[in-house]
Protein backbone atom coordinates (compact mmCIF):
# COMPACT_ATOMS: atom_id res chain seq x y z
CA UNK A 1 0.00 0.00 0.00
CA UNK A 2 2.93 2.27 1.28
CA UNK A 3 4.50 1.57 -2.46
CA UNK A 4 1.05 2.31 -4.26
CA UNK A 5 1.06 5.70 -2.73
CA UNK A 6 4.47 6.24 -2.96
CA UNK A 7 4.06 5.90 -6.84
CA UNK A 8 1.00 7.82 -6.75
CA UNK A 9 2.14 10.76 -5.32
CA UNK A 10 5.64 10.65 -7.53
CA UNK A 11 3.41 10.28 -11.01
CA UNK A 12 1.07 13.45 -9.63
CA UNK A 13 4.18 15.46 -8.92
CA UNK A 14 5.95 14.55 -12.55
CA UNK A 15 2.41 15.42 -14.36
CA UNK A 16 2.42 18.36 -12.48
CA UNK A 17 5.42 19.80 -13.13
CA UNK A 18 5.69 18.39 -16.78
CA UNK A 19 2.75 20.64 -17.72
CA UNK A 20 2.96 24.36 -18.38
CA UNK A 21 2.61 26.94 -15.69
CA UNK A 22 -0.54 27.90 -14.86
CA UNK A 23 0.67 32.24 -15.74
CA UNK A 24 2.08 30.82 -19.21
CA UNK A 25 0.00 30.94 -22.45
CA UNK A 26 -0.58 27.59 -24.64
CA UNK A 27 0.22 27.37 -28.13
CA UNK A 28 -3.30 28.00 -29.18
CA UNK A 29 -3.37 31.55 -26.84
CA UNK A 30 0.36 32.16 -28.00
CA UNK A 31 -1.36 32.14 -31.75
CA UNK A 32 -4.29 34.35 -30.57
CA UNK A 33 -2.32 36.67 -28.94
CA UNK A 34 -0.08 37.39 -32.22
CA UNK A 35 -3.57 37.50 -34.18
CA UNK A 36 -4.26 40.09 -32.19
CA UNK A 37 -1.18 42.08 -32.28
CA UNK A 38 -1.47 42.13 -36.21
CA UNK A 39 -4.56 43.52 -36.32
CA UNK A 40 -3.73 45.97 -33.89
CA UNK A 41 -1.11 47.02 -35.92
CA UNK A 42 -3.21 47.09 -39.27
CA UNK A 43 -5.24 49.18 -37.85
CA UNK A 44 -3.02 51.85 -36.77
CA UNK A 45 -1.74 51.66 -39.89
CA UNK A 46 -5.31 52.27 -41.71
CA UNK A 47 -5.90 55.17 -39.12
CA UNK A 48 -2.44 56.84 -40.31
CA UNK A 49 -3.93 56.07 -43.92
CA UNK A 50 -7.09 57.90 -43.21
CA UNK A 51 -5.22 60.75 -41.04
CA UNK A 52 -6.98 60.36 -38.18
CA UNK A 53 -4.94 61.12 -34.96
CA UNK A 54 -8.08 60.60 -32.52
CA UNK A 55 -8.37 56.96 -34.71
CA UNK A 56 -4.64 56.27 -33.32
CA UNK A 57 -5.05 57.29 -29.94
CA UNK A 58 -6.66 53.35 -28.82
CA UNK A 59 -3.61 51.76 -30.09
CA UNK A 60 -0.95 53.70 -28.28
CA UNK A 61 0.35 53.47 -24.89
CA UNK A 62 0.28 56.49 -22.77
CA UNK A 63 3.73 56.18 -22.02
CA UNK A 64 4.78 55.80 -25.70
CA UNK A 65 8.49 56.48 -27.50
CA UNK A 66 9.12 56.82 -31.25
CA UNK A 67 11.67 57.00 -33.36
CA UNK A 68 11.28 58.04 -36.89
CA UNK A 69 13.13 57.91 -40.08
CA UNK A 70 15.18 61.22 -39.81
CA UNK A 71 17.50 61.64 -36.67
CA UNK A 72 15.39 64.51 -35.20
CA UNK A 73 12.18 62.30 -35.19
CA UNK A 74 12.35 60.92 -31.10
CA UNK A 75 8.66 61.15 -30.07
CA UNK A 76 8.23 60.42 -26.10
CA UNK A 77 5.08 61.20 -25.11
CA UNK A 78 1.37 61.19 -26.88
CA UNK A 79 1.43 64.79 -26.97
CA UNK A 80 5.21 64.89 -28.90
CA UNK A 81 3.20 61.98 -31.13
CA UNK A 82 0.52 64.47 -31.63
CA UNK A 83 2.50 67.21 -32.40
CA UNK A 84 4.57 65.34 -35.15
CA UNK A 85 1.85 63.38 -36.47
CA UNK A 86 -0.14 66.46 -37.32
CA UNK A 87 3.28 67.91 -38.62
CA UNK A 88 3.35 64.39 -41.42
CA UNK A 89 -0.54 64.41 -41.45
CA UNK A 90 0.34 67.91 -43.47
CA UNK A 91 3.11 67.30 -45.00
CA UNK A 92 2.11 64.15 -46.63
CA UNK A 93 -0.81 63.19 -49.21
CA UNK A 94 -2.34 59.98 -50.01
CA UNK A 95 -0.36 57.59 -47.59
CA UNK A 96 -1.37 54.06 -48.42
CA UNK A 97 0.54 50.93 -46.77
CA UNK A 98 1.02 47.58 -48.71
CA UNK A 99 0.77 43.77 -46.70
CA UNK A 100 2.89 43.18 -44.20
CA UNK A 101 5.80 40.84 -44.80
CA UNK A 102 8.51 38.93 -43.02
CA UNK A 103 6.64 39.44 -39.89
CA UNK A 104 8.44 37.97 -36.93
CA UNK A 105 6.53 38.48 -33.49
CA UNK A 106 8.61 37.48 -30.04
CA UNK A 107 6.07 37.29 -27.06
CA UNK A 108 6.98 36.86 -23.56
CA UNK A 109 5.06 33.34 -22.48
CA UNK A 110 2.40 35.42 -20.23
CA UNK A 111 1.03 37.48 -23.27
CA UNK A 112 2.14 40.94 -21.66
CA UNK A 113 4.95 42.29 -23.61
CA UNK A 114 5.67 41.44 -27.47
CA UNK A 115 8.32 42.68 -30.17
CA UNK A 116 6.72 43.05 -33.77
CA UNK A 117 9.02 43.55 -36.76
CA UNK A 118 7.74 43.91 -40.52
CA UNK A 119 8.65 45.06 -43.63
CA UNK A 120 5.98 46.62 -45.49
CA UNK A 121 5.49 48.41 -48.74
CA UNK A 122 4.69 52.62 -48.48
CA UNK A 123 3.30 54.87 -51.07
CA UNK A 124 3.25 58.84 -50.60
CA UNK A 125 3.26 62.42 -52.27
CA UNK A 126 4.61 65.31 -50.68
CA UNK A 127 2.09 68.33 -50.73
CA UNK A 128 2.95 69.81 -53.58
CA UNK A 129 5.56 67.34 -55.01
CA UNK A 130 4.54 66.31 -58.73
CA UNK A 131 3.61 62.19 -58.10
CA UNK A 132 4.03 60.49 -55.22
CA UNK A 133 7.21 57.90 -53.75
CA UNK A 134 7.02 54.40 -52.98
CA UNK A 135 9.61 53.11 -50.43
CA UNK A 136 10.14 49.89 -48.60
CA UNK A 137 9.97 50.39 -44.81
CA UNK A 138 11.24 48.05 -41.63
CA UNK A 139 8.98 48.72 -38.87
CA UNK A 140 10.09 47.71 -35.04
CA UNK A 141 6.82 47.94 -32.45
CA UNK A 142 7.05 46.76 -29.21
CA UNK A 143 3.48 46.21 -27.30
CA UNK A 144 2.21 45.45 -24.04
CA UNK A 145 -1.20 44.57 -22.77
CA UNK A 146 -3.21 47.36 -21.65
CA UNK A 147 -6.64 46.88 -20.29
CA UNK A 148 -6.96 43.34 -21.90
CA UNK A 149 -5.79 44.82 -25.42
CA UNK A 150 -2.69 45.14 -27.11
CA UNK A 151 -1.15 48.92 -27.55
CA UNK A 152 2.12 49.84 -28.92
CA UNK A 153 4.67 51.42 -26.31
CA UNK A 154 7.68 51.98 -28.66
CA UNK A 155 8.63 51.76 -32.55
CA UNK A 156 11.24 53.26 -34.80
CA UNK A 157 10.83 53.29 -38.69
CA UNK A 158 13.82 52.81 -41.07
CA UNK A 159 13.64 52.94 -45.08
CA UNK A 160 15.37 50.16 -47.06
CA UNK A 161 16.79 52.11 -49.84
CA UNK A 162 17.89 51.12 -52.67
CA UNK A 163 19.08 54.50 -54.18
CA UNK A 164 15.80 54.99 -55.77
CA UNK A 165 12.43 54.15 -55.00
CA UNK A 166 10.64 50.87 -55.30
CA UNK A 167 8.50 50.05 -58.24
CA UNK A 168 4.77 49.14 -57.43
CA UNK A 169 3.17 46.38 -59.33
CA UNK A 170 -0.14 48.06 -61.09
Amino acid sequence: MLKFLLLIFISLLLFISCGPRPDELSTAEIAKEKEEIIATIKAFNKAMEQERFEGLVPYLSEDVIFFGTDSSEIIKSLSDFKKAITEQFNAVENLTYGEMSDVSIQMDSRGTLASIIFGIPTTYKMVGAPSPESYFFRVNRTLKKEGGKWVIVSGIVSIARTGKPIQQEP
